[in-house]
């Protein structure tokens, strides 16, 4: 048997219609760095006052699996990445997910998988990358399918368009940027809750708990003191990031920003130049209407 070779593997997903059922593939995506998809065997290890000195007793809350994909945003392909990330039921219950793994050698197969988190980092001279984090109930082997993955580049750094707000104004265009860092967070239970009675080796359901989240922070050259102003002041402010690639777009829109921490300081070097990092809590509307981010 030949050696596995990276270069030969390929991730596929597809949103499920209905929890329980797997679902082929129609969505391919290239991996930019190793995935860290595992099996969870659910073990909880603890002690008892049982004249025992060491600790020997064990139980399983569930087996499920959880890792982090770290996928490239590339034009054209990313419309069920985004749906799988926000999208929502009425009961504000995150979408099910099935998707293949392809190892070479092996296949890991996983169905009713829902993201945990969503880690969007956009850094100059690099591609646009999503750091997915993703629970599934169920993981066994698969079968090999023939992938298409899109032959597109990723979205880069520098085909992005940043408008932020400063002084309480609407947003304009901001090219003082290098960094920006966005997370969605789906508030996804822990997984070895909603356990059925008995004979169960799974969990039983994955709930998400509220409504998205968000937070983030970028890294601006401190050419002025408006947004260091505002993070004294307490105002608030707002964020959009547009990645063009033609006719096709990528917009990440984020309408209440609160500066939590500005980083700004001297470095204590000549050779470098002052740049704050700013950390940030986005919000949604007061009204309920508007969700903390966007992407679209």
């Amino acid at each position: 048997m030949a050696v596995a070779l990276s270069k030969e593997g390929s991730f596929g997903f597809a949103l499920q219609t209905a929890k329980g059922t797997f679902v082929a593939p129609d969505t391919w995506l290239p991996l930019l760095e190793a995935e860290t998809v595992s099996q969870k065997q659910g073990y909880v290890f603890f002690d008892l006052a049982d004249n025992n000195d060491f600790q020997s007793k064990y139980f399983s809350a569930g087996r499920w699996a959880e890792g982090l994909l770290p996928l490239p945003l590339i034009p054209g392909s990313v419309s069920n990445l985004l749906t799988w990330i926000q999208g929502r039921d009425g009961d504000n219950q995150g979408k099910w997910a099935s998707a293949l793994v392809d190892c070479v050698n092996t296949v890991k197969k996983l169905t009713d998988a829902k993201v945990r988190r969503a880690r969007l980092v956009l850094e100059k001279g690099k591609p646009v990358v999503c750091l997915l984090d993703i629970v599934a109930l169920s993981l066994e082997q698969g079968t090999a399918q023939a992938p298409a993955v899109p032959v597109a580049p990723p979205y880069l750094f520098r085909e992005a368009a940043v408008k932020l707000a400063t002084g309480g104004a609407a947003p304009a265009a901001d090219a003082n940027c290098e960094r920006i860092e966005i997370e969605v967070d789906a508030l996804l239970e822990d997984a070895a809750e909603g356990m059925r009675l008995r004979d169960a080796a799974s969990p039983l359901q994955l709930y998400n708990l509220s409504g998205i989240r968000c937070a983030g922070s970028f890294d601006r050259d401190f050419v002025d003191s408006a947004v260091y102003s505002d993070f004294l002041a307490g105002t608030e402010s707002a964020l959009t990031v547009t990645l063009t690639r033609g006719a096709t777009t990528c917009t990440l829109t984020l309408p209440r920003v609160v500066h939590v921490e500005d980083e700004v300081g001297l470095p204590g070097s000549a050779e470098r130049r002052l740049v704050e990092r700013v950390k940030f809590v986005a919000l949604g509307s007061t009204d309920g209407a508007t969700p903390p981010i966007t992407i679209v």
